[in-house]
């Protein structure tokens, strides 16, 4: 068996070391950067919050990406809208009752305050327990205090006020970095005797307005009666006057007749009277011809005046 000399020049050692340095070169780039990260990327909506030995700098570092110093940490700090709620919170009123409330404020961290925050409390959830919270909680209470008695959280004016109230006061947290936006009052729970006593006023309410609607429903029905009766007063009246005028008009035409009637025996009076002839012709046009006959004693003599008979002219 042989072997082929391969003969190394001294050019060729030189260019294997330098290429072996600038990979060894790269590899401990490589290895420095998966190591000590000396980058970093600040997602939507956050803001990076750099910090060196415990020195927090004063710049915040902006969404996208970012070459820092590999000895620096980042905190990431979320700019989101957020919500905190809050059940339950007991508000008492000038009464000396106390009422439960629901509350939810929504609000956000100031980007531009981030870093001032992060230095002075720490990341979100602190700024919320720290600050936000405790806040939000005296601001109840003192509200609750301009409440004259307990119902009166029902009332939308009240809540209202309320509301503006806790918003206002809420506004002094943007020193510490918290921009507050919306507060709302999601729920009163009263004492239960308030809720009783709330509970029977609306029933006895609701009772006065069907009584008054009974009321209403009654006086109109008794208007209709009323309007029905003067129609019907009206319409016998009127007949009335009709059978009354009827009766005059009859009453009248009798008169009238029987004043004819006397007045014409009156005149034939008269006139029979004035002339006597009349009366013997009206006796004569009437007899039929016929002699009275009369059944007498054989002894009896009838007696009759033939002058007084006077035949008219034919």
């Amino acid at each position: 068996m042989s072997f082929d000399q391969v003969e190394i020049t001294a050019e060729q050692i030189r260019k294997a070391k330098k290429t072996g340095f600038r990979v060894l070169i790269i590899l401990i780039i490589i290895v420095f950067l998966f190591m000590f990260k000396p980058f970093t990327t600040i997602p939507a909506g956050h803001v990076g919050v750099s910090s060196l030995f415990g020195k927090v700098d004063p710049i915040e570092l902006n969404e996208g990406f970012h070459f820092i110093n590999p000895l620096k940490k980042v905190q990431k700090i979320d700019c989101k809208n957020k919500e905190l709620t809050l059940d339950n919170v007991g508000v008492p009123s000038q009464d000396q009752l106390t009422t439960a409330v629901d509350v939810t404020v929504k609000w956000r961290v100031d980007r531009s305050k981030a870093a001032e925050a992060y230095q002075e409390t720490g990341d979100v959830a602190s700024l919320e327990s720290v600050h936000l919270k405790p806040k939000l909680r005296s601001l109840l209470r003192e509200a609750g205090k301009g409440i004259k008695n307990a119902e009166d959280f029902y009332q939308d004016k009240v809540q209202v006020s309320m509301q503006e109230v806790i918003y206002e006061g809420l506004q002094d947290l943007s020193t510490k970095g918290i921009l507050v936006e919306e507060v709302l009052l999601r729920g009163f729970e009263l004492p239960r005797m308030i809720v009783s006593g709330v509970e029977d006023k609306k029933r006895q309410k609701q009772l006065a307005e069907r009584q008054v609607e009974e009321l209403k429903r009654f006086s109109t029905e008794m208007e209709q009666k009323q309007v029905q009766a003067k129609a019907e007063k009206l319409a016998a009246i009127e007949e009335a006057e009709k059978r009354k005028a009827l009766a005059d008009a009859k009453a009248y035409e009798i008169t009238a007749e029987a004043k004819a009637q006397a007045e014409a025996i009156a005149i034939k009076g008269e006139a029979l009277a004035r002339y006597p002839a009349i009366i013997k012709l009206r006796s004569i046009e009437k007899w039929n011809g016929v002699v009275p006959r009369v059944s007498l004693s054989e002894k009896a003599t009838p007696l009759i005046n033939l002058n007084d008979l006077e035949v008219p002219n034919r």
